[in-house]
């Protein structure tokens, strides 16, 4: 997630209280409407710093009532009073939450707001941490349950945690990726030798463990949609060098690995690994609990696409001009629900 390239200035239905993108803020005041919890404005910060302004370390989730604005005084985004991003709650609407990582998270309002306007009576918040691990999704979505009246969760896994042997995870000093701040999730501890060779048995005692968690959490959570997470890459092209491929620029044409990780074919090849066994694990799941999947691995599934590129600005994460088709993708795979 950062802040650069393409500006997706959409504003969730009820953001009306806040500047509107492209708005300074001499020209209408920050707050046209009283609020029920006062709002903290922050500046955005580089990208790197973006999690450590909106994520609270004691209860590993977002702080809420902040509001991050650009040099302008147009609003990013916010995390509303209810510590999730998007707009406050809208009493008047039902409320569904989208689950995740940085998939989710996004860039700017990110892409679960957009749902909005294509389900009426309905307000679609987000509730994506960039880097969270899928435990910490799975709580937080648990808690949040027990807390609040809510009638949907779209709940996306994501890929958190990944190990890499130590000879892969060593990081590019030199790398700008929009990742970069990711590197320290993917490596495991230089200071313990035996780590590298007990990669693979890790991997598999941490599908053991997701799998475990998420039909308890299921069981625990019965009005819960499933979502398979997307990536850039294929079977056909994954053993392939596509280092060619990276490019610097906006988020038109920004490509990249991811971050600080240095780029090689055998890293490359764990990370689809990595999220095809994740993404089983989600459908073996729906299928076994007769819990909907909305596959949005298959709607964004690159084999035979010309440009691979074309949805993705690194091997993981959509391009804001995807979000749109993201939104959609879920809207006809829930429709029926609302």
């Amino acid at each position: 997630m950062m802040r650069g390239g393409i500006e997706d200035n959409r504003q969730p239905a009820s953001a009306k209280s806040l500047t509107p993108v492209g708005t300074a803020c001499e020209e209408r005041p920050m707050i046209s409407e009283p609020e029920p919890s006062a709002k903290t404005v922050h500046l955005i910060p580089d990208d790197a710093a973006i999690k450590r302004l909106c994520f609270d370390e004691t209860t590993q989730s977002l702080r809420p009532n902040l509001v991050l604005v650009d040099r302008q005084g147009a609003v990013v985004f916010e995390i509303n009073e209810l510590g999730l991003k998007g707009a406050a709650r809208d009493p008047e609407r039902k409320l569904a939450v989208v689950w995740g990582d940085s998939v989710v998270f996004g860039v700017r309002w990110s892409w679960p707001c957009l749902i909005d306007e294509l389900a009426p009576g309905w307000q679609f918040l987000n509730g994506g941490i960039e880097g969270d691990p899928y435990r910490n999704i799975l709580r937080r979505a648990a808690d949040f349950n027990r807390a609040h009246e809510l009638a949907l969760n779209v709940l996306m896994l994501g890929w958190h945690p990944w190990h890499l042997p130590a000879s892969l995870a060593e990081p590019n000093s030199g790398a700008t990726g929009p990742l970069r701040r990711f590197g320290g999730l993917f490596r495991i501890r230089r200071s313990s030798r035996a780590a590298a060779s007990e990669t693979e048995n890790q991997a598999e005692s941490i599908n053991q463990q997701v799998r475990a968690d998420l039909l308890e959490f299921l069981e625990g959570t019965p009005n819960t949609v499933l979502a398979t997470m997307p990536t850039a890459l294929n079977p056909t092209i994954v053993d392939q060098d596509l280092s060619s491929h990276f490019r610097r620029g906006d988020r038109d044409t920004v490509f990249s690995f991811a971050g600080d990780l240095p780029y090689s074919v055998e890293a490359q090849h764990r990370m689809f690994a990595h999220i095809a066994e994740r993404n089983a694990i989600v459908r073996t799941a729906a299928r076994d609990t007769g819990v909907r999947v909305i596959d949005l691995a298959a709607e964004f599934d690159t084999e035979g696409r010309a440009n691979f590129r074309e949805d993705f600005h690194d091997m993981l994460h959509l391009r804001p001009r995807a979000y749109p088709k993201a939104a959609a993708a879920v809207y006809e795979g829930i429709k029926d629900l609302l």
